[in-house]
């Protein structure tokens, strides 16, 4: 699963692009993310997050909604520094470095990286507004990173709010 984070506040130009965090509105799409991934029983067992702080903070949404439901386990969280601003094939290598058999991997991110990751892994352009959320499940057994290009179905595709 791949993951947007959601959208940031721009209010104070002295922040580094890093340390940015999510504006009101981006903090209530966090959370509604994490309501979705609650309703259409998506919950990860590993969640692969940059450590760019609107990442951490969309996953700090997510996380709080998670915990709300007392029988929704609680995934591992793991901070990348390498899926900040990451390429596909760094984000690819990251995920499959992290990944077990049959587990459900989130991973939260950045555009334009990760909207180049969605759109080769469904063989179309699929355009990550700000919070979207677009999850694939592989048609064949795993294997190194460079596989995680091939193979894939789209089975989900939740829009993120417009920018």
């Amino acid at each position: 699963m791949l993951v947007r984070h959601a959208k940031s506040d721009w209010s104070d130009s002295a922040l580094a692009d890093k340390e940015r965090p999510l504006n009101n509105r981006g903090k209530k799409a966090a959370v509604l993310l994490g309501h979705k991934i609650k309703e259409l029983e998506m919950q990860p067992d590993r969640i692969l997050c940059s450590s760019a702080t609107r990442a951490v903070q969309t996953l700090q949404g997510i996380m709080q909604t998670l915990s709300q439901y007392s029988q929704t386990r609680i995934p591992e969280v793991l901070y990348f520094d390498e899926l900040y601003l990451a390429t596909p094939p760094a984000i690819a290598n990251v995920v499959a470095e992290q990944h077990a058999e049959r587990e459900k991997i989130l991973c939260i991110g950045h555009n334009p990286g990760i909207e180049n990751l969605a759109s080769q892994l469904a063989n179309e352009a699929i355009p990550m507004r700000t919070a979207h959320w677009i999850a694939f499940e592989k048609k064949s057994p795993w294997g190194n990173a460079s596989e995680l290009t091939k193979d894939w179905k789209m089975v989900l595709n939740v829009r993120g709010e417009d920018d």
